[in-house]
């Protein structure tokens, strides 16, 4: 993994939101996907950002 998207994701896991640690974890299947879907599309934000800036070889 290229060094700017590594601390990109790093720094981008400290930031997660609390609600998104608890319902990744939850025992209910439909805030469990909220949650997924949302870090997905989080990822993938961060992702597309870090592509665009030529930090990542993806």
């Amino acid at each position: 993994m290229p060094q700017d998207l590594d601390s990109h994701l790093t720094d981008f896991l400290r930031r997660l939101p609390d609600w998104m640690r608890r319902d990744i974890s939850a025992a209910d299947p439909a805030r469990r996907a909220r949650a997924e879907e949302a870090l997905h599309a989080m990822l993938l934000a961060l992702v597309k950002g870090t592509e665009r800036s030529g930090g990542a070889d993806i």
